[in-house]
């Protein structure tokens, strides 16, 4: 298989955490790990409706104004 970051091979791995074994896949190039719930979640979010833009952030008028006193 491919690296889906680096396109480079993949190797399958059991991945031991806490008395569980998880079946991943390893990247032999740059040591991306992909098991089932990274695959799940990466899947979901792609899916994922685009949100609503940020609110504009208004700066602070008075530093401007302190800011061209001291320059004039």
């Amino acid at each position: 298989m491919r690296c889906t970051r680096c396109a480079g091979l993949r190797v399958s791995e059991i991945i031991y955490d806490g008395g569980n074994r998880i079946p991943a896949l390893r990247c032999v190039h740059c040591g991306d790990v992909v098991d089932h719930v990274i695959a799940f979640n990466r899947q979901r979010l792609s899916h994922q409706k685009p949100r609503r833009a940020r609110m504009h952030i208004y700066r602070n008028v008075r530093w401007k104004k302190n800011q061209h006193a001291t320059m004039a």
